[in-house]
């Protein structure tokens, strides 16, 4: 293969893997029923999630990943929670055009003022976000991503939090990156 043609090859790649996962998304949202919840080990999952990413990711991207030995089960659609913390990986992937780490934090909420329940931190040290940006970052069809692929995966992860009655929190900041907080409650 002539060496002209890599970037273009790397950018078809990129463009595809973008509207796989629009696909994915949009009939996910389409769907009409819900998955049946199950008993989810977090941990367990997010280094399912980890290892997929390092197999196909670029190797600028590192991960950081602590997941609480003492997190309760969580019962959710298994599928759904993936979907959403691969939405939210993708995100900061696209974040990070250079390279960069994500980190993925999970642990036990134990407090008196809150239901128990799970907090997953997942954070990136990417582009970061406007006010204005972030405001819209929920909205159905928001992007800021050139090709207009892309607008659903934060309200998919918005869907998958409501549907388990957790809370979900953006912060970012312009040049440092963004931080997104899942508060997931668990039955006691």
């Amino acid at each position: 293969m002539a060496p002209t043609l890599l970037p273009i090859f790397a950018s078809a790649r990129i463009l595809l893997q973008r509207a796989g996962t629009l696909v994915q998304q949009t009939m996910r949202l389409a769907s009409d029923g819900n998955a049946a919840a199950e008993p989810v080990d977090i941990r367990a999952c997010l280094m399912e999630i980890e290892a997929l990413a390092k197999a196909t990711w670029d190797r600028n991207i590192a991960f950081e990943i602590y997941a609480s030995e003492t997190l309760p089960i969580f019962r959710c659609s298994r599928v759904g929670l993936q979907s959403a913390i691969m939405n939210l990986l993708l995100n900061a992937r696209d974040a990070m055009p250079d390279g960069g780490v994500i980190s993925i934090i999970a642990t036990s909420i134990d407090d008196e003022r809150a239901a128990a329940g799970i907090e997953l931190r997942i954070s990136d040290n990417g582009l970061g976000m406007t006010e204005d940006v972030l405001r819209r970052a929920s909205d159905p069809f928001f992007t800021t991503k050139a090709s207009g692929l892309g607008g659903l995966g934060l309200p998919m992860v918005n869907r998958f939090v409501r549907e388990a009655r957790g809370h979900l929190r953006l912060e970012s900041e312009l040049g440092r990156g963004t931080v997104v907080t899942l508060r997931l409650p668990v039955e006691g």
